[in-house]
């Protein structure tokens, strides 16, 4: 089996795919009939190779998130003909190792290029498939989905919204994330559910909006519903939430930077990113410590006002035939949706 990994830039940053990449280099670098004792401050990384092993190789690492790093390790570590040992240590507390470490992946995380890294299985060590007796229902459905999902083409305006969020993000709030941790944050317990539903279906393109209308297939009547009824432009989902000129997207941000601010802390303007990308808001304290409550708040309040300017629309073209809201509608409709009790603690706790 002919494998290899590119490793992005940014994916050095992440503590247990960094630690799993040192562990394999470390296996593989060093000469097999040396003794090998490796240190690290990644607890998961230990138990995967070691108590969680089995199982993961019962279940054909189909819920491992690593798969292709963890089987390679367990394989590379099978071949060494000399013992090989793992120290767990405090991270961040000191250890010359583990600093010198750190300082190497924030050096790595500055390439311009990832790196690539073989993840070749000799036939011997190759253990593939999972154990029928350990088989369920879960893992089943799990191993289905991946197999159509590698088969599946990704939809071009798809991978272009989620460029949008991810350089969004990064701009707003200077970190830097791959697309899967992006979709997970949809699922944020922060995130309302309907709230999420719309993230998705947005990102996707799934909604009936602009070219949409455009298709051979569609009357002359319907093709005018292409362009905004307000603006005259061709109506997309960036400029519903971020352009639009009805009644709705900038009262509803308004009201928001003029709650946020409350908080004392930075107001990061309205894009992709900060819009869509809302649960994976970063703030940090001047020492660098991350303000957890301040980003609650925020995913809250993005995801709301995204969601609430979505809405608004839907209701003035949809319902109401094009009549617009009123600006103390928006208002009230704003400040109803913003009720949720955890995010009226979350408030009160910043601006007091």
């Amino acid at each position: 089996m002919n494998t290899s990994l590119r490793i992005p830039a940014w994916l050095e940053q992440s503590n247990q795919t960094g630690e799993a990449v040192a562990t394999l280099l470390a296996t593989t670098t060093t000469p097999s009939r040396t003794r090998l004792t490796q240190i690290t401050d990644s607890q998961t990384v230990m138990d995967s190779l070691s108590r969680w092993r089995q199982r993961h190789e019962d279940t054909g690492y189909i819920l491992q998130q690593n798969a292709a790093l963890t089987r390679t390790n367990v394989a590379r570590l099978r071949m060494r003909k000399a013992h090989t040992l793992f120290k767990w240590v405090k991270g961040h507390s000191g250890h010359p190792g583990n600093e010198a470490a750190d300082k190497l992946a924030a050096e790595g995380a500055e390439k311009p290029t990832g790196d690539h890294l073989n993840l070749d299985v000799p036939a011997q060590y190759r253990v593939t498939g999972a154990k029928l007796r350990a088989m369920t229902q879960r893992l089943a459905y799990k191993a289905i989905r991946s197999r159509l999902d590698a088969k599946t083409t990704p939809r071009p305006r798809a991978v272009a919204n989620m460029d949008r969020i991810s350089c969004g993000i990064e701009a707003a709030f200077g970190v830097q994330l791959h697309d899967a941790a992006i979709w997970r944050s949809f699922r944020s317990r922060h995130v309302s559910r309907q709230a999420a539903q719309f993230y998705w279906m947005a990102v996707h393109d799934g909604y009936m909006l602009g070219t949409h209308w455009l298709r051979r297939n569609m009357s002359a009547e319907l093709q005018n519903r292409a362009s905004c009824a307000i603006c005259g432009e061709l109506e997309t989902m960036t400029h519903i939430i971020l352009e639009c000129s009805a009644q709705g997207q900038e009262t509803v941000w308004s009201l928001m930077e003029e709650t946020w601010k409350l908080t004392g802390t930075e107001w990061k303007e309205p894009c992709w990113g900060s819009a869509f990308g809302a649960a994976c808001a970063v703030f940090k304290t001047s020492d660098g410590k991350r303000k957890s409550a301040n980003e609650q708040l925020w995913c809250i309040l993005a995801s709301e006002a995204t969601h609430l300017i979505w809405k608004l629309r839907c209701e003035r073209v949809i319902q109401n035939e094009g009549t617009q809201f009123s600006e103390a509608e928006v208002r009230n409709r704003f400040y109803c949706n913003m009720t949720r009790p955890q995010a009226l603690v979350l408030l009160r706790q910043k601006a007091v």
